[in-house]
């Protein structure tokens, strides 16, 4: 969790940049360890790789007094850095359950005293969901997956975002728009929808979700016209279901499109990847 006038820069699959009106605030990188693992021998080895990669010194911090993180899984190894005319803290996490090592750095004067902002959010992260959804709250999307869907491309543009995760055969993108009332001054939510994907087939169902009425469509694309009559180009068929709602009270369309080379229950996609919508 953070200040909400806080926004992310940069996001790629290990590594996530925030900051303030173009002054960063917090960087966070993630990596799984090595199969022979200490964090002794890691952090000798982090230690010396950074300084050189970023042109900074890094010195260790004594444990923070009263410090404890609430899920009790991680150890911690805390260090103050500086270099290039900035300086701030950092600490490295590792986590026991997932094997996974995390790097959180801080800018400007943070410290770690006892509910200091930079206590707050280490008291927050977590590095994997505890349940078998994943949430996600990012430029007013809001939305759960499937804790095994990892980020695989993301999209970040004026009046419209995307971000797909992927899992095995599977694929989920998910769309937000704005502002809604520009974009559906001279069209409708349907005409909208088979703009922005052209290969939309059928009628759409229509139903309602917590950010109001939707449309879905719900179809098996193929490789190309009539592939469907040769069983040989079966396996290349993807069915496909995609929903696409106006949340009038945000003034944005919302939309949500799953994709697979293998049979899945439809019903397991709405209720996992569009329940939130």
């Amino acid at each position: 969790m953070i200040p909400g006038s806080w926004e992310v820069e940069r996001l790629d699959q290990t590594y996530m940049l925030i900051g303030e009106e173009e002054s960063p605030k917090l960087e966070i990188k993630w990596t799984v360890s090595p199969r022979r693992f200490t964090l002794e021998t890691y952090l000798k080895d982090f230690t010396a790789r950074t300084q050189k990669q970023l042109d900074i010194q890094i010195k260790e911090e004594a444990f923070p007094p009263l410090f404890s993180h609430p899920q009790g899984r991680f150890e911690f190894f805390f260090f103050s850095w500086q270099g290039g005319g900035a300086e701030g803290k950092g600490v490295v996490l590792f986590c026991n359950q997932c094997k996974k090592l995390s790097l959180v750095r801080f800018f400007s004067g943070i410290s770690f005293s006892s509910n200091s902002l930079a206590d707050r959010i280490l008291q927050s992260y977590s590095d994997h969901p505890g349940g078998e959804l994943s949430r996600w709250t990012i430029f007013g999307m809001d939305f759960s997956i499937p804790s095994a869907y990892a980020l695989t491309d993301y999209r970040f543009q004026p009046g419209s975002f995307s971000m797909t995760f992927s899992s095995q055969k599977t694929s989920l993108t998910v769309f937000s728009w704005g502002p809604a009332s520009f974009l559906l001054s001279k069209i409708d939510l349907n005409g909208f929808a088979r703009q922005r994907l052209p290969r939309l087939k059928g009628l759409a169902l229509t139903g309602e979700c917590r950010r109001g009425s939707f449309l879905e469509w719900a179809f098996t694309e193929e490789p190309f016209t009539g592939a469907g009559r040769l069983p040989i180009f079966n396996r290349y068929s993807r069915p496909t279901v995609f929903r696409i709602c106006r949340d009038r009270k945000d003034n944005r369309i919302f939309g949500i499109l799953a994709q697979s080379f293998q049979q899945f229950e439809h019903g397991l996609i709405r209720e996992s990847f569009l329940g939130d919508l």
